[in-house]
């Protein structure tokens, strides 16, 4: 295609930027070779700022700014054949986690590659058809084996909150993510996988810290596991036990101090009261100074509502 563009009698430059069009605005050296850009002439680009070196032998053309996606299909280019964004850069990609800062990772099949700055590349045997995937034009880990590879390096909490995004974004569920553990059982984030699968009421999805303290204190204290994070009569409850018709809301400082805030809370509580449910709230410092009081108020709650 490139060499019939150049035949075609089209300039370098149109050339170039008809490549880097539909690779979001990257090109490699072979490209730029193909394209009739020599070295030198490269060169004299980066120089210049119409290009931008992204990684060895991958560029951004006019601009230094990447465009969202940009840096990870940089790495793909960049290690070639047989080669997916993976771990925490595909759970970013995907949108379960946060993009690591200054670093890219891949994963590539079937060759030997080694990681460089920026870059750091994992290398398997072979990854299957249900272990790859695309976002957005970006070759990259399915969202099961994604979550997989994500806990080799992630907490439990964030592993739970991945899991729990990704099957409430409808990327994945849970059988998908056991059949990709099954497909790797020696790998490193298994064991914890299967630990937060196999937990009280299943992976939970929590936006705050508060929240994810909260879940810690019910889980410890043995209670009925709660969902989260559940629409009832048009607000988001943080904690839901629905048999019992009970809310519970964890209030932090940042998101619940300002007027505003206060009028939203006060006009949910009536709607969810209205609804029948009970409506407890807690702050972030009762969670951390008064942990037992707090269990204890839920637990009571729940038996009255239980007996009803």
């Amino acid at each position: 295609m490139i060499s019939g563009l150049v035949h075609s009698g089209l300039a370098r430059d149109l050339v170039v930027a008809w490549i880097a069009e539909r690779q979001l605005g990257l090109i490699t050296a072979v490209q730029l070779h193909y394209a009739g850009v020599g070295r030198g002439s490269i060169e004299w680009r980066l120089a210049n700022g119409s290009l931008h070196r992204v990684f060895r032998g991958v560029y951004l053309v006019g601009h230094a700014v990447p465009v969202a996606g940009a840096p990870e299909f940089a790495a793909v280019l960049a290690v070639g054949d047989r080669t997916v964004v993976s771990h925490r850069s595909a759970a970013a990609l995907w949108g379960f986690a946060r993009r690591p800062v200054g670093l890219v990772e891949v994963t590539v099949a079937g060759r030997d590659c080694r990681s460089r700055d920026g870059l750091r590349v994992h290398v398997v045997e072979r990854l299957g058809g249900g272990d790859r995937g695309h976002k957005s034009g970006i070759p990259v880990t399915s969202p099961a084996r994604t979550v997989v590879d994500y806990a080799a390096t992630a907490s439990a909490s964030e592993v739970e909150y991945a899991i729990a995004e990704a099957c409430a974004l409808k990327l994945t569920g849970e059988l998908q993510i056991c059949a990709a553990i099954e497909r790797v059982p020696k790998h490193a984030g298994v064991a914890l996988l299967r630990a937060v699968l196999t937990q009280p009421g299943g992976p939970q999805r929590t936006r705050s810290g508060g929240e994810r303290t909260m879940l810690g204190l019910i889980r410890a204290a043995q209670l009925p596991a709660p969902r989260t994070d559940l629409l009832i009569a048009g607000f988001t409850a943080d904690f839901v036990w629905e048999d019992q018709r009970l809310i519970v809301e964890v209030d932090g400082h940042r998101y619940h101090s300002s007027r505003p805030a206060f009028e939203r809370d006060h006009r949910r509580d009536i709607v969810h009261k209205n609804a029948g449910y009970e409506v407890l709230r807690f702050t972030a410092r009762q969670l951390a100074e008064e942990p037992l009081l707090v269990i204890a108020t839920i637990a009571r709650a729940l038996d009255r509502r239980t007996r009803g």
